[in-house]
């Protein structure tokens, strides 16, 4: 596929993975797309149908197996729907046990991986194409044996992470820290194992990315979020976020364009909305607006009680 280019970084060389499904940079591990099969031949009437029909679910990068397992049935009944005797039933129980016990104990390892990824990407809202780079990841690790001697677990974290920061979703090590139950140290440690052993190199995170779900949490309108966006702009043209957190710059520019347009939240909001502390979100926004020269009022007591522009969702409802 020499027409296609790496959207990541720019390479030429794209390959059609049809056993995984999907569209891959070979040259950085970002999944570009999915393949989805269709017939080219055209159906008629109902013979053609008959005759041309396929079943089964379609090759999944998600699943252990690619989706094309093949299980013995635990019904009583043969394929002509007759009662199998007792004999081979036991057989046929017998046999059940044996191939689930005799499976590689790299789809095992995968089961339990694809699993946990599922479950993060259910709590974190993750899309489609962020899951099937993760699955990828892990199944390079898998195969180059760095899961040995370290937990399914974080491993699984910090594909997640990489693979977040290669299709830029907003996401922190705390999110996946809170979600997983792994230290965000250890995420860090088996990041930098897939960064060093496989040479994936992710994108830098960017301040501006985390407006939207800074704002989304904090119910802001779309003026104050497009000052948001400004302030960041401004801030990067100074170098001011060189060296910092993008979650705090994004969360003191949010604060700096709340006083802008009035529409007021608390310093305790917006540190709680970015996962920071009051501390450092003050330390942020005070550097930025000494820089840009931006007149800012602190209010206090009554005076700093936040103002909503629209009516916040969780007002009227009962905590249960």
């Amino acid at each position: 596929m020499k027409d296609r280019i790496c959207t990541d970084c720019g390479s030429t060389k794209i390959a059609e993975k049809y056993r995984d499904g999907i569209v891959v940079c070979t040259a950085c591990g970002l999944v570009l797309d999915r393949i989805i099969e269709s017939s080219s031949s055209p159906i008629y009437n109902n013979d053609d149908s008959r005759n041309k029909s396929t079943t089964g679910p379609p090759v999944s990068i998600l699943r252990a197996d690619y989706g094309l397992s093949t299980d013995i049935s635990s019904t009583s009944r043969d394929a002509f729907g007759g009662r199998i005797s007792s004999i081979t039933r036991q057989r046929m129980r017998r046999l059940r046990w044996v191939n689930s016990r005799t499976s590689k104990s790299e789809i095992r390892n995968l089961r339990t991986a694809l699993r946990e990824l599922k479950r993060l990407a259910a709590s974190l809202s993750l899309p489609q194409e962020t899951q099937s780079t993760a699955s990828f990841f892990y199944r390079r690790a898998l195969k180059a044996k760095l899961i040995r001697g370290r937990s399914i677990n974080s491993m699984i974290a910090a594909a997640v992470y990489l693979a977040a920061r290669k299709h830029n979703f907003a996401i922190v090590l705390k999110d996946l820290e809170e979600t997983s139950s792994v230290d965000k140290k250890i995420i860090a440690r088996c990041m930098r194992v897939y960064m060093m052993e496989l040479n994936i190199k992710p994108k830098i995170s960017n301040a501006l990315d985390m407006i939207p779900r800074l704002s989304s949490k904090l119910e802001l309108t779309q003026e104050t979020e497009n000052q948001a966006r400004k302030i960041i702009a401004d801030a990067r043209e100074g170098k001011l976020d060189v060296g910092k957190s993008p979650m705090s710059i994004a969360a003191a520019a949010i604060y700096l364009a709340c006083l802008r347009t009035g529409e007021r939240r608390t310093q305790q909001m917006v540190a709680d909305a970015a996962m920071t502390t009051p501390v450092t979100l003050r330390n942020r926004f005070r550097a930025i607006s000494e820089a840009l020269t931006i007149d800012v009022e602190v209010r206090r007591g009554a005076a700093a009680t936040p103002v909503f522009f629209r009516p916040p969702m969780n007002i009227g409802k009962r905590d249960e």
